[in-house]
């Protein structure tokens, strides 16, 4: 009788080893992809927080010639929270009214009335001094005349790097931020 009760606890120890093989590598797989996927959701959080930040600077600074550089200095502030290899580039562009877009629609192209930074991650700001795009000037915004004001808007685009590489290498995140055109002050208008 001793005999059959150290089979039947021989059986339970093995169950409880195939059950543990089993469950051990899903709930690393949960807390993996817990860890993951919590990273990759604060950093698109700081690129809104980054395109926010940016968008809001430009919209103050309206018909001033340093808007774009500003709203560029701005969002790389709010970058710095990321590791300096996740933001790639950012746009400062006129938004159209009702779709936050720019004219081309879409965020693939930064042709008209769109001005584009490439991130420096060695100094962890935005190049500024070699803007891309079609560019938009400064004088040719509309913050005068109340019933057309122009409305500005920042792209952000960061890449994350997956630190275990379960779930690919890298994600591209991406956000945008668009407000009115602050009132320019009398002096600035025509």
């Amino acid at each position: 009788m001793r005999r059959a009760s150290w089979h039947g606890a021989d059986g339970e120890r093995g169950a409880a080893l195939v059950e543990a093989a089993l469950l051990i590598p899903i709930a690393l797989l949960i807390t993996f992809g817990l860890i993951e996927f919590s990273a990759a959701y604060q950093s698109a959080s700081v690129a809104t927080a980054a395109a926010r930040a940016g968008a809001r600077t430009a919209s103050a600074e309206a018909l001033l010639p340093t808007y774009a550089t500003d709203a560029a200095t701005a969002a790389g502030t709010a970058l710095h929270t990321v590791a300096a290899t996740e933001p790639q580039y950012m746009w400062v562009y006129k938004a159209d009214a009702t779709t936050g877009l720019p004219s081309s629609g879409n965020f693939t192209t930064c042709a008209t009335n769109c001005i584009s930074y490439n991130w420096l991650s060695a100094s962890r700001t935005f190049d500024t001094a070699h803007p891309g795009g079609g560019g938009w000037a400064y004088n040719t915004q509309n913050a005068c005349n109340s019933s057309q004001w122009d409305s500005v808007g920042v792209y952000v685009k960061l890449r994350h790097a997956f630190i275990t590489k379960l779930f690919g290498a890298t994600i591209d995140l991406a956000d945008h931020s668009v407000f009115r055109l602050e009132p320019a002050p009398t002096q600035l208008c025509p």
